[in-house]
């Protein structure tokens, strides 16, 4: 169940840009989603994948698995219907608030440099941020400074970041993710 949160994440992340263009179209598509609410344009349009994955949890909560396999059919992945029909998967959208605290992950990522190095190399952060945080004395200090800073530019941003959390930090975040349950 810890790394059925990432499974959901890893599944919108394998769509085609298309693909996932086709997702967001039919979340907005009252044919589909019959008596359920659509959601708005304007927030399928900015948002990430993690984004999305939280937007559809919140708008249906205890049906965001029917809701999600309904338009991976119309998007013809029947592959992530019968992924989505593992238990383990199915727990993600049950139970999950999907992004983990950022308390949490404040105090508890320990080992910040390599986090820091590949968001300089992605471009989330510049140079002169970089060196900045990476003078702050604490894993603590940087993280905060990472939050109130380049962290805010986005949600482009943070799908980056949260990308490179599950390589550096994956136990940690699987960790968060139980502590939800």
């Amino acid at each position: 169940p810890a790394s059925s949160f990432l499974k959901l994440l890893e599944m919108l992340e394998d769509l085609k840009k298309e693909e996932l263009e086709k997702f967001k179209w039919f979340l907005r598509d009252r044919d589909v989603l019959v008596e359920l609410q659509p959601i708005s344009e304007s927030k399928l349009e900015k948002a990430s994948t993690c984004d999305l994955v939280d937007l559809v949890v919140q708008t249906y909560t205890e049906k965001s698995v029917e809701v999600t396999k309904k338009v991976f059919r119309k998007i013809n992945r029947n592959d992530l219907v019968q992924k989505l029909s593992d238990t383990a998967s199915r727990k993600v959208l049950e139970n999950v608030s999907l992004f983990h605290p950022k308390m949490e992950l404040i105090q508890r990522v320990s080992n910040i440099e390599p986090i820091l190095d590949e968001l300089l190399k992605e471009k989330v952060i510049q140079q002169e941020s970089y060196d900045r945080i990476r003078a702050l004395q604490t894993s603590q200090e940087k993280m905060r400074e990472l939050y109130s800073g380049p962290l805010k530019a986005g949600s482009a941003s943070k799908d980056v970041f949260y990308q490179i959390l599950q390589t550096h930090e994956r136990l940690l975040l699987n960790d968060l993710y139980d502590a939800q349950q």
